[in-house]
């Protein structure tokens, strides 16, 4: 009885208590959903780490091929259409490196 006689004497305060309860179960829930999880941000972690992996491979890939292009075009244009010892054998190194590459994907 002496609950329900306290609701009768002061109806606001229960109003007020009630309304302020909610408010910060809602700002509470609020303040939650902004901040990152933790499984939210390893998943994005893995994901920017697998991004590089495969933008670092795919520079890689366009540096080799500029350089087998500029080796090919300077044996084009040699005068005995060959390419000397050096040129040779840093072309056999990037068309291996080119083809791992190309094997990794």
């Amino acid at each position: 009885m002496a609950v329900q006689d306290l609701v009768k004497q002061n109806p606001f305060a229960f109003l007020g208590t009630g309304v302020t309860i909610i408010a910060l179960v809602t700002a509470l829930f609020t303040i939650d959903s902004r901040y990152a999880h933790s499984a939210e941000v390893a998943k994005d972690k893995q994901q920017t780490q697998q991004l590089i992996v495969e933008t670092t491979r795919n520079l890689r890939k366009q540096n080799l091929e500029d350089k087998l292009f500029e080796l090919d075009i300077k044996k084009e244009t040699a005068a005995n259409q060959r390419l000397s010892p050096v040129d040779a054998a840093l072309r056999e190194r990037y068309d291996r490196q080119l083809k791992e590459i190309n094997q990794q994907k």
